[in-house]
Formats: C-alpha cells, sequence, structure tokens
C-alpha cells in the first residue's frame, strides 16, 4: 500500500489561525480583568522606605485613600548604615491615572505611604498612600515619598505582654494589700471591718435624708409663695418693680455715654479729663513740694535732736541757754531801773524829769530857737545882698589925718 504525505489545505491553516487569535484575547481578557495586567497603560513608578518589611512582600496592593492604584514590585533592603526608619524600600508601580485624571493630581509631595494590615489576623501588609494638599508638588517618577508605619499585630501582641507583666507586678502587693485589709489591718481595714464607722455612715445617711426632706418642704413654701423667698420668687409686683429698675439703670447708662448730666459729661468730656489729669499733675507736684517739706522739716529736727546748728546748740548747750538767762535777767534789771528812770522823770525829778515837765525850760528852748529861726534868716538876706552888690560891703575909705 503506497502511502501518502499528509497534506494542510489553506482552510485548514485558517482555522488554526483563528484558534489561536482567539485563545490570545482569550488569555489578554483574563490577564486584563485581574487589574494587573494591561500592556497599553502607563505606570509611574514611586518608592517609599520603611524601618521593617513586617509582612509587606512583592505584589502586594498600592492603594490611595483605600483605592487599588498599582502594586509593589520589589521589596529590597538598604545598606546596613541607613537610617534607622529606612532600612527597607519598596518600589511601588502606580497607574497614571484615575478616574482619566492624571494620578499626579492626587499624589504629591506631601503625601505619604503608611504600611497597614488587611486583616486583624493576618500579617499581610499594603500600602496607602494619603492623597496630597494642594500645597504640596506633583510627584515625579522614582520619587521617594514620606512614610509611616501602623501598629502591627506583632507589636499589638508585645504591647498586651508587657501590660501583662505590669498588672502581674500590681497584683501582688493589691493581693497583699487586700489580704490586711481583710485581717483589720490598717486604715483600709478599720474601715471595712470596724462596725461603728457603718453606724457612724447610717446615722449620716440618716441626717442627710432629713436634711433633704426639710430642704423639700422650704423648696415647696417657696413654690407656694409663703415666706420672704417665696414672695421674692412669685411675686410678680416683685419682677416688675425689679425689670423697671434694671430699665431705669439701663436709661442712665444710656444717657451716660451719650454724654447727658454731670456722670455723661465726666465721662465723654476729653476737657474735664484734660483738666482733671493736670489738676492730678499739680497736685502729685504739690504733694511732691510737700514731701520735700517735710524732709527738709526732718533734717531740721534731726539738726535739732544732734544739737547742730544756732538753734541746735540753743537747745542743746546748756551754757548758752545759762548765757541766755543771764542776758535775760541782766535785760530785766535793765528794765527794771529804766522804769524808775521814766517815773521819776514823769515826777520832775531830775534834769529829764525838768526836761519833760518844766514849761518854763520848754519854753526858753522855743524862744532860742525862733532866735536862731531868725538870725539864719537874716543870714541868708544878707548873703543874698552881698552877692548881688558886692561894692557896697567892701568899700575902703582911707583918710589922712
Amino acid at each position: 500500500m503506497v502511502q501518502t504525505k499528509p497534506t494542510l489545505t489553506f482552510s485548514q491553516l485558517r482555522v488554526g489561525i483563528f484558534v489561536l487569535v482567539g485563545l490570545a484575547v482569550l488569555a489578554f481578557l483574563i490577564l486584563n480583568s485581574t487589574g494587573d495586567f494591561n500592556p497599553f497603560e502607563k505606570k509611574l513608578r514611586l518608592k517609599a522606605r520603611f524601618a521593617a518589611a513586617d509582612g509587606l512582600r512583592e505584589g502586594a496592593e498600592v492603594q490611595i485613600a483605600g483605592v487599588r492604584i498599582g502594586k509593589v514590585e520589589t521589596v529590597s533592603l538598604l545598606p546596613p548604615d541607613s537610617p534607622e526608619d529606612a532600612k527597607i524600600e519598596a518600589v511601588m508601580a502606580v497607574d497614571g491615572q484615575l478616574n482619566d485624571r492624571p494620578i499626579t493630581e492626587r499624589i504629591r509631595s506631601d503625601s505619604t505611604a503608611q504600611l497597614i494590615a488587611i486583616s486583624v489576623l493576618a500579617n499581610d501588609k499594603i500600602i496607602n498612600i494619603t492623597p496630597g494638599t494642594s500645597k504640596g508638588d506633583p510627584v515625579e517618577e522614582g520619587h521617594v515619598l514620606d512614610s509611616t508605619q501602623a501598629i502591627s499585630v506583632n507589636q499589638l501582641t508585645k504591647t498586651g505582654n508587657d501590660l501583662l507583666q505590669q498588672i502581674n507586678k500590681l497584683a501582688i502587693p493589691a493581693n497583699e494589700i487586700l489580704n490586711k485589709a481583710n485581717q483589720g489591718e490598717g486604715t483600709l481595714g478599720s474601715i471595712v471591718n470596724d462596725e461603728s464607722l457603718y453606724r457612724n455612715l447610717d446615722a449620716a445617711v440618716a441626717e442627710t435624708k432629713l436634711t433633704v426632706v426639710k430642704l423639700q418642704t422650704t423648696i415647696d413654701k417657696i413654690n407656694k409663695g409663703d415666706g420672704t423667698a417665696g414672695k421674692l420668687v412669685n411675686d410678680p409686683k416683685l419682677y416688675e418693680s425689679l425689670n423697671n429698675t434694671v430699665s431705669q439703670l439701663e436709661a442712665i447708662s444710656n444717657d451716660i455715654k451719650a454724654g447727658k448730666g454731670t456722670a455723661g459729661k465726666f465721662v465723654t468730656d476729653d476737657a474735664l479729663y484734660n483738666e482733671t489729669r493736670a489738676a492730678i499733675i499739680d497736685l502729685r507736684a504739690s504733694a511732691a513740694k510737700f514731701n520735700g517739706v517735710i524732709d527738709d522739716l526732718k533734717s531740721i529736727t534731726t539738726d535739732l535732736a544732734g544739737g547742730t546748728g544756732s538753734a541746735g546748740k540753743f537747745l542743746k548747750d546748756e551754757k548758752l541757754y545759762e548765757n541766755a538767762r543771764d542776758t535775760l535777767a541782766k535785760f530785766n534789771s535793765t528794765a527794771d531801773k529804766l522804769d524808775l528812770i521814766l517815773g521819776d522823770a514823769r515826777a520832775g525829778k531830775g534834769t529829764i524829769g525838768r526836761l519833760v515837765t518844766d514849761e518854763t525850760l520848754y519854753n526858753n528852748i522855743n524862744q532860742t530857737a525862733s532866735n536862731v529861726n531868725q538870725f539864719s534868716s537874716e543870714t541868708t538876706k544878707l548873703i543874698y545882698d552881698f552877692r548881688q552888690n558886692p561894692k557896697k560891703f567892701l568899700r575902703i575909705k582911707v583918710s589922712l589925718f
């Protein structure tokens, strides 16, 4: 039997090509439906650095305000000399657009990247980016975002263990205190086991109840309008009087603000204020001068008390006092003698007495004074005539025999 070589017809080739294209389209649609594969979409790569990965793996989601925008491409260790809070670097591939708007409108230089847990029990982490504000600048390719790290389950567990240890440490002395209190030792034990304290508290509670009853009775009387307090609370006339008083006070206040009356002028008149201020300044100046006078008086008093100066010596020097006393005594003696002389003169005794009482002597003196005046006038007339006609008085008559 002759073997024939199989031949591929064009129709068969066309069917195979169609099937391959269909499988490729189906694979693209499946990959694109997961959101992780889109060869036509532009990606923006950003970086974030953390102290530890703590469950962050490659392929973890990257979100902005809870909305998925990309995934983590790589998680790598940084050099040993890196800062303590930047030992791990995560490279994120995020979508270039979000809701048909550039992603750089939401991710800006003031955005932060934070590690957050997917669930309470799981240790897997994702990166959540906080939206930036208008104060920040749009990020560029390779920009390193500021990062913060959320509290993980491990950290919560460690904190809980530390807290339990502290509680255990506190439980031991607390148990000892409670045992002593149950045995009646110490202040707390006395409070717990002392029956007299209970009775005193019971009596205090009873007195409190009685006081509350009395207070309720008083409040009921006030509500009924009994007594002074009841009238104050329930009397409408009192309210009207108070309201009128408040209205009058308000009117007075308005008048004062408007500058009416003496009080209003005193409050609003600048001239009165200036005059008052000037008067106060003058008063202060006068007070300062008065203080100076007081200081001078104090200084003088101090000098007098110390015996300095003439007045001080007069007050303190006994010799000066004795001299002054002797002088006064001599002055009194002289005054007595003078009184005696004046008495004799009034009586006409002695020369002074005769000068005072003798009228003849007075007349002689008066006549002498008149003669002196007459002589003086004739002398004046003679001098005047001499000046007018000196030849009359200078004639010299010469005769021989």
